[in-house]
């Protein structure tokens, strides 16, 4: 086996943000500095409203900052955050429209002051997230579970509301599931500010093409299971939670989810638009200086934040041919700070590749399939789902394979399926099991396959992340959990969170604090676990969100959080001040 090497010469895309960075060690100070833009949240129905994004654009930026106004109702911008210049406010209350949407002048060396009035909203529909609409909907407990704990659920590329706003019938509603499960799910994403996008990749008999590639029907299939329902049950049932048959109005009263209180309002949000409004990422990391490295499922490129001078690079890729599906996939930095991932090929597969953003190089690895990498303690990368593969990163060959599906132990019920790859400090693989829901690892000296069942049946485990100690982090899906396996005493713990249907969907590794941080794309929250004490707090972002992965930044001494918003084509960086 061999590599293939590219070398490119430029980036493709560099765009230049003026800095307003600063150092997270100086959070608390910052907090209690004078403000930059300050003022009080009030409304007529509350007085001084807890729990309220306010979010400052500055005009030109293609940045946001966010804040959350406190238990008296006051929010702070500090300085080191906003500059001067002219701000766009915008907030998010469900319920609440800010009622003054003129801009604030920040001058050099002043404090703005901005107190803002909400008033009661007459579209409080178009402000509810996903689980704020289950909640409101009619129907069973065994009918929200079937359209909400789904593998590729609804919410995976864009909210719910497009399901409630919907005139469609039950009959009506088949060739549109049929259409939508004929997209290619991880390059497709959308949200409310027009960002994201919905690719029409089609996915016929297991291939995956792209919209230039030749387009062929799918055809229909008789009683065909649609996630959780068969047959037509989930038109049915779509038909009685939307504005089918002639209704004027939803058959049921809106709810909304209680404002973020306390530590939650405790945090500041930034959010960088990707160069690339269509950007569907999925994958990121951050190296040792706290670069943001991050991938596009649909698009041959990868992109790189350098916070401190925040500069958004892209580099190209090497192309495919146009009845190819495109993008690259998962992506994780190794020692050296050089970022691996797989890059898609002629005909969909994905080869695992190393980029050395010095020389502009890129490397395949032939032969090393898959769509998700992990780095050993060995300095070894790890790819694949059926089959694992090591990578000799001295080599640039695959220098061992393992058939797990072939173990002697396998569990009997058959249900077993791997999906994201890890590796702990010795160099030994491990997955969660997707289906079945296992955690599966091989030792890499003699080929043993163990299989380790959650505690909690059908948790569906999800994204993962391997710690220093050998802890292996990962969200459960379907048990709105977040678990860590103990991989040296093989012993397992779990974590419930407050809010059903949080289906969350992927797990950090534990900050400095030992609190772990998990996504929803159903709540549009980040969940923070005290792992020694199992409080959670919710940060709220402050519009469509949706992540796939979370990497705590390894170069500030206090805890920041970084990830794709896989929804809205944006780097988001949170701090919490606590």
């Amino acid at each position: 086996m061999g590599a293939r090497a590219f070398l490119f010469m430029a980036a493709v895309t560099a765009i230049v943000i003026t800095p307003f960075r600063a150092a997270p060690s100086r959070l608390e100070a910052q907090a209690a500095a004078p403000a930059a833009i300050s003022g009080v949240v009030s409304s007529q129905e509350e007085g001084k409203m807890e729990g309220v994004l306010v979010t400052a654009r500055r005009e030109g930026a293609n940045f946001t900052v966010s804040v959350v106004s406190d238990g008296t109702g006051r929010y702070s911008f500090p300085v080191s955050h906003v500059e001067p210049g002219k701000y766009a406010i915008t907030i998010r209350a469900t319920g609440y429209d800010l009622t003054d949407s003129s801009p604030v002048e920040v001058a050099a060396g002043t404090s703005a002051t901005r107190d803002l009035k909400l008033q009661k909203t007459k579209d409080l529909l178009s402000q509810l997230t996903s689980v704020d609409l289950v909640n409101s909907m009619t129907g069973t407990a065994d009918q929200k579970d079937r359209l909400v704990y789904t593998a590729l659920s609804c919410a995976y590329c864009h909210t719910f509301q497009r399901i409630v706003k919907s005139k469609h019938t039950a009959e009506e509603w088949i060739p549109v599931i049929k259409r939508m499960q004929s997209y290619y799910p991880d390059g497709t994403a959308s949200s409310d500010d027009g960002r994201g996008r919905g690719q029409k990749e089609l996915a016929y008999g297991g291939s995956l093409g792209n919209p230039e590639g030749p387009k062929e029907e799918r055809k229909p299939t008789p009683g065909a299971p649609w996630g959780r329902f068969q047959g037509n049950e989930l038109g049915e049932y779509l038909a009685t939670i939307n504005m089918s048959g002639g209704k004027t109005a939803l058959p049921y009263e809106l709810k909304a989810l209680p404002r973020v209180s306390g530590k939650g309002t405790r945090v500041i949000i930034t959010q960088w638009d990707m160069p690339r409004r269509d950007t569907v990422s999925h994958d990121s990391d951050v190296d040792s200086k706290g670069n943001f490295w991050y991938t596009d499922e649909s698009r041959q490129f990868v992109g790189r934040l350098d916070p401190k001078t925040n500069t958004i690079t892209e580099f190209p890729l090497p192309p495919v041919r146009p009845d190819s599906l495109s993008g690259a996939r998962d992506i994780v930095l190794d020692k050296n700070d050089i970022p691996w991932f797989p890059v898609r090929i002629d005909g969909g597969g994905s080869l695992v590749s190393k980029f050395d953003p010095a020389t502009k190089k890129l490397t395949m690895v032939d032969g090393a399939y898959g769509q998700f990498v992990g780095l050993g303690g060995d300095g070894n990368i790890w790819t694949g789902t059926n089959i694992f593969y090591r990578v000799n990163t001295k080599t640039m060959k695959v220098d061992a394979t393992w058939d797990w599906r072939k173990s002697p132990n396998i569990p009997a019920n058959g249900r077993v399926a791997c999906y994201q790859i890890a590796a702990d400090s010795k160099g030994n693989p491990w997955c969660t099991g997707y289906f079945g829901s296992y955690i599966i690892t091989v030792d890499a000296k003699t080929g043993e396959a163990k299989f380790f069942p959650t505690p909690t049946k059908d948790a569906m485990p999800r994204r993962n992340r391997m710690d220093a100690q050998d802890h292996y982090w990962f969200a459960e899906y379907t048990a709105d959990k977040v678990g860590m396996f103990d991989t040296r005493a093989e012993k397992f713990q779990e974590w419930p969170l407050p809010i059903k249907y949080t289906t969350p969907y992927s797990s950090s590794i534990p900050d400095k604090d030992g609190r772990v941080y998990a996504s929803s794309n159903m709540t549009e929250r980040l969940s923070r676990v005290d792992t020694k004490t199992g409080d959670v707090v919710e940060y709220l972002m402050p519009g469509n969100f949706d992540s796939k992965k979370i990497t705590v930044d390894p170069s500030t001494s206090r805890p920041t959080i970084w990830m794709s918003n896989t929804r809205a084509a944006r780097i988001i960086r949170v701090e919490p001040l606590d």
